[in-house]
Order: structure tokens, then sequence, then C-alpha cells
């Protein structure tokens, strides 16, 4: 590993090291993680009935607007969800790894962009170290194989960055073709994920030009076409989804979605300043080991008159205005500051080059982090094994390797052995990746949804023109299963499935029956009992429901016929 990684020290071949480990990352699970609640399951189906209907304007979750986010992945999900069905019905199948696709394809330009800003800032090799650092991290490692907005979004981030850059420090005979390039990005950007992207341009921007107290670099933004392309990249899906929703887009993304994250911890989601931070150790791993060398390097170049100087300043104003602002921001998840991790991945190389030369206390602190980190993140691995029936053997083997691998890292980095060290710690960052998304949370009993829908089309209860009713009302099972499914409460659920002899089948979540004593309660237990008897099949599915924190048991009737359905493609 020591040796290959050498071999793409040379700036040609540096590109096809970062792809690697970007991919390998990436790729871990993407194929066996079930497909996750609730995020991941809701952008999935939303693209899944856009296929379904025809309708690329309009973007639901079964008979419901989802007016949250704009419409761009899905629209990046359609191109690798058609490639997937072409090749292996990945629609009819519902294979999850045909949607994830996308977030790969973002991960892919985040790593690529990092190692260009890094080799444009810090020259040959920090993009190569900055760029495999990113790509084994945890958090662009999770976020490139799971079918929602952020690792595309941290992918136009960094190349909208990179252009602000070569806008800042290129010849004035570029300036105005790198500020198209950034008008065009940004746009791309908020098709995805709204103001994210611009947002990060113009701190960026704004904070360089205010240190700098220079601002004519900024002009060539004005130069017409760069404004009209961006407009016809977003205005005529936001017109046309305006219209179709009679106006609900825009005053439910704002006012519903967007509104209450700014002023209050939106659905549960809230956290005090400082959230961020105490997650980076972990979401930042490995590249945690050499960050603070990095921020070291960083600050010391500020204050020198080394051509660093400008690398530093135009680090710093891409990732820490970011950062303030999602820190002072109420509602927090630990995804919003992944735009802020390319930047960061820059300081951590710049950290590793500069190794010998930084002070004893910010090498200590590296180390220590990393260490500490790659201790909870094998603690994870067992303990998700054994908490929920996973392969707890394997997973002790995979947490010894991970923390092997850290503790390598950090004896390797203090002996100065700058490849070797940073080739240990991508192989910590990848054996998380590997162990946790790819072998052992699969294997563990966190998704009923997978398990039910398993059991189902086993026993083939689900024809073309049965009805499909639930009280498990995860997204996940929506996916699984068909778009016309109608998720309701027990009672409803009761009205709705009262007719046995009906073609129909009824899944009804027991966690969720009303509480004990109740006349509700009551009524449920009697249409559970009527149905275990008044159904033609029965099954049943345990399971641990993550998004509730609870553990779950699912009861599957089959009323009507209970011929067994022969799906397309069985044999």
């Amino acid at each position: 590993m020591v040796r290959l990684f050498s071999s793409l020290r040379q700036p040609g071949r540096a590109w096809i090291g970062v792809l690697a480990v970007m991919l390998i990352a990436s790729l871990a699970g993407i194929f066996t993680l079930p497909v996750m609640d609730r995020d991941e399951a809701r952008f999935a189906q939303a693209t899944a009935q856009m296929l379904e209907t025809r309708d690329f304007v309009r973007i639901s979750f079964l008979d419901e607007d989802r007016n949250k986010k704009p419409v761009g992945i899905h629209w990046i999900q359609l191109a690798t969800v058609s490639a997937g069905e072409a090749i292996s019905g990945a629609l009819e199948n519902r294979q999850i790894w045909a949607w994830r696709l996308a977030s790969t394809l973002g991960a892919v330009l985040a790593v690529l962009g990092t190692l260009a800003l890094g080799n444009r800032l810090l020259g040959h090799p920090a993009g190569l170290y900055a760029g495999v650092l990113l790509g084994a991290s945890v958090l662009l490692g999770v976020e490139s194989g799971i079918a929602k907005t952020d690792a595309m979004l941290a992918g136009l981030t960094v190349w909208a960055l990179y252009a602000l850059m070569r806008l800042r420090t290129g010849p004035p005979e570029t300036a105005r073709r790198w500020a198209i390039a950034l008008w065009v990005l940004m746009a791309l950007g908020a098709l995805v994920k709204g103001p994210v992207t611009p947002m990060a341009v113009a701190l960026a921007a704004i904070g360089l030009a205010l240190w700098e107290q220079r601002w004519n670099w900024l002009r060539p933004l004005a130069f017409w076409p760069g404004p009209v392309l961006a407009a016809l990249i977003l205005l005529p899906w936001l017109i046309s989804v305006q219209i179709a929703t009679d106006g609900d887009f825009l005053r439910e993304a704002l006012g519903d979605d967007l509104g209450p994250k700014l002023v209050t911890g939106h659905e549960s989601h809230g956290g005090l300043p400082g959230y961020h931070i105490l997650l980076l150790s972990f979401l930042f791993f490995p590249a945690i080991l050499f960050l603070p060398a990095g921020l070291r390097a960083g600050i010391s170049a500020i204050h020198s008159s080394s051509e660093h100087a400008m690398a530093a300043r135009m680090l710093i104003v891409m990732s820490i205005p970011f950062w303030i602002v999602f820190e002072l921001l109420p509602t927090k998840l630990p995804h919003y500051v992944l735009p802020a991790y390319p930047a960061l991945a820059i300081f951590a190389a710049w950290g590793l080059i500069e190794w010998r030369s930084t002070p004893a206390l910010w090498r200590w602190l590296g180390a220590g982090l990393m260490i500490v980190a790659g201790l909870v993140l094998g603690a994870i691995l067992f303990g998700l094994s054994h908490q929920y029936d996973g392969p707890v053997m394997l997973a002790s083997l995979l947490a010894a390797l991970l923390i092997a691998a850290a503790i390598g890292a950090v004896v390797l980095a203090a002996r100065s052995k700058a490849g070797a060290a940073v080739a240990c710690a991508v192989v910590a960052g990848l054996v998380w990746q590997a162990a946790g998304r790819g072998i052992i949370a699969p294997a563990t009993s966190l998704s009923p949804s997978r398990d039910a829908a398993a059991l189902i089309h086993a026993q083939g209860w689900l024809a073309p023109d049965v009805a499909l009713v639930s009280s498990y009302t995860e997204p996940s099972l929506a996916f699984a299963l068909r778009s016309d499914i109608a998720l309701m409460d027990t009672e409803g659920l009761a009205a709705t499935a009262s007719d046995f002899s009906a073609e129909q089948l009824v899944i009804v979540d027991l966690s969720r029956l009303p509480a004990t004593d109740s006349p509700e309660r009551e009524r449920a237990d009697s249409f559970v009992a009527a149905l275990r008897t008044g159904a033609c099949a029965i099954g049943e599915v345990a399971g641990f429901n993550y998004s509730r924190g609870r553990a779950t048991s699912l009861l599957i009737a089959r009323t009507g016929d209970c011929t067994p359905f022969q799906e397309p493609g069985q044999p």
C-alpha cells in the first residue's frame, strides 16, 4: 500500500489515487446497505415516482407534494436510475445502488476538486494528500453512498470555490471565463440544495475582500453572460414548479422548511454552538490526525511574507465563516458543514507536509484526536454488531484493524514518514467504510422494511391488483414495495382494511398500537385479532426501527385470495 501510494505522488498520477480511494469508500455498502430512513428513502421514492409518472417538474412522495428541496438531485438520479434500469431493472426491482450512484458522482467531484484546489494553492503533493484524506473521511464516505443531496452539493461547492480562487489569483484575461464558470456552478448548486453553494461562495468572497481591502477582482462577476446563464439554469424549472403546485413550492420550501431551521431546532434537530466541532474528530477521521498541524501552518503563513499567505487566507475564508454560520444556526445535522471539509482537508495536507517543523503541542493534539476517534469508531462497529444481531466476531476483528491502522498512522507520522502515515490513515478510513456500511450494518436487524419486503416477495403476496396499506409508516417501506401504498395510523388502518375478503396486503406496526387501557387500544387489539383469524396468510417480521429508537414487530396479513403471485423474472 505504501509503495503504491508513493508511485501515485507523481503529478500526472495523483488523480488516479484520489479517484480510487473515493470509489472504494463510496462503493463499500452501496449494493448491500438497505435503503436508509428517512431522507434517503424519501429522495429515492420521489425520483422513482418521477420515472413512473413521467412528471419531471413536481417532486412528490406518495400522494403528497414534497416541496422542500429543489429538483437537481432528482434529475441526476433519473440519469443513474435509467442506466441501472437498462442494465438490471433497477427501477422495477428497487435496486437502491442505482439511486446512490448520483451521490458517488458528487463525491468524486468533491475529491477531484479538492485535488485541484490543493495543488493550485500549495502545490503538489498537497492536492493528492488532501484528496485521499477527504475521500477516506467518515462523513464524505457515508454521504457518497446515500441517495440524497449532500455529496453532490459538496462536489459542486468545491468547484465553485475553485472558480472563485482562480478569479482572485488568475491573470486578468481569464477573469471573465472564471466568473462565468462561477455563476454556472452556483446555479447548479442552488438547483441541488437551494442557497448553500451561493452562500459558501458569498461568505468566502466577501470575507477575502474585507480581509485584503480589495474589491476590484470581483468586478468580472458583473459580466452579463454569467448571471444570464445562471438564470437559464434555475428559472425554467422554478417557474414550472410554481405553476404546477399553484405557488406552493416556494411558500413551503422557504416558509415551512428553510424558515424554521433559521429560528429553532427544526424537526428535533437542535443543538448548541460547538456541535459540529465536537463531532469533527469522528466525522473528519482519519484526516483529523493532521488537521491541528495544518491549522498551525496556516496561522503562521498568514503573518509571513511567503507565497503561502494567500493560500492561508483562501482556505480560512472557504471554511471558517461557513462553519460559524452553521454553528450559530439552531438546527443542526452532522452533514450541514460538509462543504467546508475540502478546505479542511487541504489544511490537513498542509499539516502533513509541515509535520516536522510543527510545534509538538499541535502534533500531539492531532495524535490524541486520531486515537480517540479510532477507539470510538471501533467501539461503534462492535456495539452495532453486538446490539443488533450482527457478526460479532467479524466486527471485533475489523474494529481491531481500524484501531491498529489509526495507531499506526500516528506512529509513522511521529517518525516523519509522511507517505506511509497518510497511507495508513487512509486504510483506517477505508476499513471503517467497508466494515460499517458494507458488512456490519447490512447484517443487523436495523431494516424491518427490507425484511418485510423480502418475506412478501418470497411468498408472492403482492400482485398488481392487491391494495397495500400499512401502519408502519417509514418511507423505506414505500420504496421497497410500491408507490401506491397507503401509510396511516392503526385506527385508520382498521377502518380501511376491515373487509377481509378484499384483495389486500395489510401491515400492522405492533410497536405503535395505542396506549394500553384505552378504548383505542381495545379497538386496535380487536382488529389485530380479527386480522389474524380472517387473513388467508400471516407473517411477522421483527427488527429495530432506528428512526424512532425502538424495537418493532410487523404483522403482515394477506386477505382475499392467497394464491401466490409470480413476479416478472421469477423462475
